[in-house]
């Protein structure tokens, strides 16, 4: 026996075995209708008739007034009269239990089955349908099985129509077999019926099982008894769009085109759609052109086609042209929710205000997925308070609608207006779920203070714990506690989360990845990938994004190429069509080759790319600042602007950058004013930073110390930013040996953080270099008092046969040290001939001349080169010399390398802390300008 709202039905068609309380109400129902009296039914009947006796009227007129009662949605009625009916056919039975079928009440359903069966009234296939169909809806399978069973020991002979309902009840019960053997067993002679073919494939594509369905339509054409409908073609391309299968697709429409089809609307619609899932939204908006007649489906599929594909701006002019045409095709709920999405992927807040307005013409403002949607428009618009008036005014609220209005104050950063939302939420009585608790959680992330932002998300874990069990909590949440944890720098708590989860998808992975990398643990974001990549987990854009941005932490240009060449066989799959997923990918390459020295791979990655965003250009653009090629990032802006590109104020950066590292005063100054003059763009405190750069690198260190005092009026409630403008201005006064200046800009810093080991080495070198020994020794006395002392050890690194080299001043551990100092020595003495004289200026150790010397003559990164020199022939580039510094080179290596560059007729690019140089037939790129 099964429970169908709590009845429980046996056999079928012994009577009905009911609960007590069922029970009272099944035996006592006769006695309480018999006590009922129709007296404006008697008069309608009365004037219908002209007649009196009632019970006796024309049962044909009873049974359409029932049909009428229905219609109107008084089905109490219509159950009222069918009791009062002293005659009943075969009509009345089946409209009584129709009737309560498509009301949902399948136990009503049953008991007038039941009845029927005691007045003798043999069931008809359309009562059967009925009870099967309502069955299917309810997921009763048992219910089913049961009229299966009566149908079979009763002898009913199963027609067409019963075998569709058999195979849809088993198919939505989930009883795939079952449904499948109803199919096989159907006679031969049935066969020629295109419906059970239509239903069976259906049952499969249903279930996602799309070789099946395939495989049966592959049959049934090769059965050649019964002709492809229209309905079966649209089903099959539906498949092929939904399992992305492209190809299989494309042979349907070649069929269809054959069978000269394409003027059904049905199909047009479904190859829209077909090749709109498929990434192939060229041809989904050729597809739709040619249509003959559109309806609000064809509108619909190619806007949400548009859409679903990035193309927001199409999709916007499609659902504009839609209104032109007028009432023939006029927008309807789903056509509205696609134009929503596409506008919140633009932020185009003056078509959201049109669409809004055609939404209240419609009448749809109050639907509950409309609001939702512009709730998260106006938040994706940067207006979340027009979010918050729509929420408002919501008569009813669903959890959708809460968790919209959570994310769009996240996404605007309004952390404290989350927190309260939240508690609002939890007092109306709804039920958070995983999307509510992860939108919180990330709020936490845009909270000031990283202790703040830590405190409260240990708050919210701790809430999220008490409220739900761990093991019921949804990934989504535990993904969101893990980031929340790894993004704060807590690795060890993200790393105990992370193995704790039994259930991960790419989500956790990228996360931990992520942790790894913001940590600035970059090898180990690589070794999680790695375990991904052995564990035959897929890879999203995301993960390939992050991985990159490790390779750039790394400064690996070998393992970023390897990673390159994976991405390049990953483009293609599922995940990395849109093309929002391959502009992260690209981007994320500029950076990482950049980042690596390899500008001209950055360079090529670029100018690929089949489109650009703001964040495209603006990597470009930073890329060549810090590799010193100003004219070209002055170059990229106005093409930039040429493509209607706005740029944000990173953009502005790498521009005040470009200057900066270039000595373009003029240009800065007019990049500076320009922000906020033509483009709307307030500068930040880095921006500030730059303009002190600039004027301090340029020696104009009273125009440096005006943007200076300028930032930190403007940025007085930052102080810790302001104080980085202090250490700019110091690392220009070293630079131009400033003493005074300098000396006031290390005080200011040491005010607040007296135990910036930075500031003392820098006031140290700078007391050293105008010839102030007691002063230097003051400031060495002071650090050995604070116990302080150079964190950061200066070392070089180079990649040869895919192993990281690293080297300090006088290294002797390196496996090749007697090679290395043979070669180092022999360009030593090459450079001597060329003219090139060690500049032991840039020695601050109290010591002879020969001492200085020999200390500047084994600096690390001309041990670094000398190795590199060595490995020619063995596998490495024989181009460029690629070697990574920590700290700030030298000018006597900045001028070895020169010399070294035209003696040995190699390129060799150095990045240091600061910048790129590429050195080449004994210049610098920089234009020793650094």
């Amino acid at each position: 026996m099964v429970a169908v709202n709590s009845v429980t039905i046996s056999t079928l068609p012994a009577k009905l075995q009911l609960p007590p309380s069922v029970q009272f109400l099944h035996h006592s129902l006769p006695i309480q209708l018999r006590k009922l009296r129709f007296r404006s039914f008697c008069i309608q009947q009365q004037q219908l008739s002209g007649v009196s006796g009632l019970r006796h009227t024309n049962t044909l007129a009873y049974n359409n007034l029932m049909i009428s009662y229905i219609k109107d949605d008084r089905l109490e009625e219509a159950r009222k009269l069918f009791d009062y009916m002293s005659q009943r056919n075969e009509d009345s039975w089946s409209i009584i239990i129709s009737a309560y079928t498509q009301s949902g009440n399948l136990v009503r359903a049953l008991h007038m089955f039941e009845r029927m069966m005691y007045d003798d009234f043999k069931p008809n296939e359309f009562v059967l349908g009925c009870l099967l169909k309502a069955s299917s809806e309810l997921r009763e399978v048992s219910v089913g099985r049961q009229l299966h069973g009566w149908l079979i020991r009763s002898g009913f002979g199963l027609g067409v129509s019963i075998h569709t309902f058999l195979m849809t009840m088993y198919s939505n019960c989930g009883c795939l077999d079952d449904a499948r053997r109803i199919f096989d067993e159907i006679p031969i002679s049935f066969l020629d019926d295109v419906s059970l073919w239509n239903t069976i494939i259906n049952v499969y594509i249903y279930h996602e099982c799309w070789t099946e369905a395939f495989s049966l339509f592959g049959d049934m054409i090769l059965a050649g008894i019964v002709e492809v409908t229209v309905r079966i073609y649209a089903s099959i391309i539906s498949a092929c769009s939904n399992a992305r299968i492209e190809n299989y697709g494309k042979i349907i429409h070649g069929r269809m085109v054959k069978d000269g089809l394409l003027n059904e609307t049905i199909i047009a619609n479904s190859l829209v759609t077909f090749y709109a899932k498929c990434g192939r939204i060229e041809e989904a908006n050729r597809q739709f052109l040619t249509m003959s007649k559109k309806d609000v489906v064809s509108w619909n599929s190619v806007i949400a086609g548009n859409e679903q594909n990035g193309e927001y701006e199409t999709a916007m002019n499609l659902f504009h042209r839609m209104l032109r045409i007028g009432i023939s095709t006029r927008p309807n709920r789903i056509t509205f929710l696609s134009v929503l999405s596409a506008i919140s992927g633009t932020s185009a807040l003056k078509h959201g205000r049109s669409t809004h307005a055609h939404i209240i013409r419609s009448g749809l403002q109050c639907n509950i997925s409309i609001a939702n949607s512009l709730i998260n428009m106006y938040s994706k618009c940067k207006k979340v308070d027009k979010a918050k008036l729509v929420f408002d005014k919501l008569p009813f609220k669903d959890i959708v609608s809460w968790n919209s209005m959570l994310s769009g104050y996240e996404q605007n950063e309004q952390p404290a207006s989350v927190f309260k939302l939240f508690k609002e939420m939890l007092l109306s009585g709804i039920e958070p779920d995983d999307h509510s608790f992860t939108t919180v959680l990330s709020a936490t992330s845009s909270l000031h203070s990283e202790f703040k932002c830590l405190s409260v998300g240990r708050a919210v874990h701790g809430y999220v714990l008490r409220r739900v069990p761990p093991w019921r909590l949804g990934l989504s949440t535990n993904n969101a506690i893990l980031n929340m944890y790894a993004k704060n720098n807590r690795v060890a708590e993200a790393e105990k989360i992370f193995e704790e989860l039994i259930e991960k998808d790419s989500y956790t992975w990228n996360a931990m990845m992520d942790g790894y990398s913001v940590s600035g643990h970059f090898d180990k974001s690589v070794r999680v990938f790695l375990e991904m990549h052995e564990q035959g987990l897929s890879s999203d854009y995301m993960t390939f994004s992050i991985l990159l941005t490790a390779c750039s932490g790394l400064v690996s240009i070998n393992l970023g190429k390897q990673f390159h060449a994976l991405i390049v066989k990953h483009i293609g799959h599922r995940g990395f069509t849109h093309h929002t997923s391959l502009l992260s990918i690209h981007n994320s390459l500029i950076s990482m080759y950049a980042k690596c020295g390899s500008i001209s791979d950055a360079d090529r990655v670029f100018i690929r790319m089949r489109s650009k965003d703001v964040f495209s250009w603006t990597a470009m653009i930073t890329a060549y600042a810090h590799h010193g090629m100003a004219i070209k990032s002055f170059k990229l802006f106005e093409m930039m602007k040429q493509d209607a590109t706005k740029p944000n104020a990173v953009t502005f950066l790498g521009l005040l950058t470009a200057c900066a590292h270039s000595g373009f005063v003029e240009k800065g100054i007019h990049y500076f004013s320009s922000m906020s003059h033509a483009h709307g763009l307030n500068p930040s405190i880095e921006h500030y930073a730059c303009m002190v750069d600039l004027f301090g690198r340029m020696g104009q260190l009273e125009q440096a110390v005006k943007f200076l005092e300028a930032g930190m009026t403007l940025f007085m409630n930052k102080h810790g930013d302001c104080l980085n403008l202090w250490k700019v201005l110091l690392g220009a006064c070293h630079a131009h040996k400033q003493l005074e200046l300098g000396v006031r800009a290390a005080m200011k810093i040491l005010e607040s953080e007296p135990e910036d080991e930075t500031t003392h080495i820098l006031l140290l070198n700078l007391y050293a270099a105008s010839g102030l020994r007691e002063d230097a020794m003051k400031v060495r006395r002071w650090m050995r008092d604070k116990g302080l002392k150079k964190q950061e050890i200066g070392c070089s690194w180079i990649e040869a046969g895919n192993k990281r080299h690293i080297f300090v001043a006088g290294d002797i551990c390196h496996p090749q040290r007697k090679k290395i100092y043979v070669k180092l020595e022999e360009i030593n003495r090459g450079c001597r001939e060329m003219g090139y004289v060690p500049m032991t200026d840039y020695v601050h150790h109290d010591v002879d001349e020969a001492q200085k010397k020999a200390i500047i003559g084994c600096h690390s990164e001309k041990l670094a080169v000398s190795f590199g020199l060595l490995q020619t022939g063995l596998g490495t580039r024989k181009d460029v010399i690629r070697v990574m510094k920590n700290l700030r080179v030298c000018g006597d290596c900045h001028n070895w390398m020169k010399y070294s560059s035209q003696l040995e007729g190699r390129s060799i690019v150095l990045r240091d802390s600061r910048r790129f140089h590429f050195f080449k037939d004994g210049s610098c790129s920089c234009g020793d300008y650094w």
